[in-house]
């Protein structure tokens, strides 16, 4: 993958929590509790416990589907001419210590070549959105500012239902 982010030209970000990486399987897991399927807020009681693992986001495996969403990235932007860049966010109480580092650690093992943007947080995501620009990411409120910036946004929940969003939103992108 070619680094070389070009600010004059459109991006395709990609989230990395719940879209390329699986931090609420790898939190469910960890802290062995289940939440309500489609919850983005962890309870504060779990939240304390969760952050003690200050390496919890080095450490995050793949989502099913990630090898062929960022594949399939990696040719839509060479393609398009675009960037291909991942988008993330530190949590909002900014109290994990590594989360930065581990986050950009965590995409040159997985996706070496593709840049790590931070919102920082995850509010400020959409002040990274030029006209024409793409976000794949997990939470409504991401996808909601971003198209009202002027940006193209999916709500991602699993590569299968992106791919049928690709196919029927992106197939004819200018």
């Amino acid at each position: 993958m070619n680094n070389d982010f070009n600010p004059n030209r459109s991006t395709l970000y990609l989230d990395q929590d719940d879209v390329v990486a699986d931090w609420m399987g790898a939190a469910q897991l960890y802290l062995e509790q289940q939440w309500i399927q489609g919850k983005t807020v962890v309870p504060d009681e779990d939240w304390q416990r969760l952050k003690q693992h200050h390496r919890f986001y080095r450490d995050l495996p793949l989502m099913p589907g990630a090898h062929e969403l960022v594949r399939w990235a990696e040719v839509f932007t060479r393609q398009h001419n675009m960037n291909l860049a991942f988008l993330t966010a530190i949590p909002s109480t900014n109290d994990v210590p590594y989360v930065y580092q581990d986050k950009v650690n965590w995409a040159k093992e997985h996706f070496p070549g593709i840049p790590v943007f931070f919102g920082p947080y995850a509010i400020d995501k959409h002040k990274h959105c030029k006209p024409g620009d793409i976000l794949i990411d997990d939470r409504p409120s991401n996808c909601q500012d971003w198209m009202k910036a002027g940006g193209i946004a999916h709500l991602f929940t699993t590569w299968p239902k992106c791919k049928i969003w690709i196919q029927n939103t992106l197939s004819n992108y200018q």
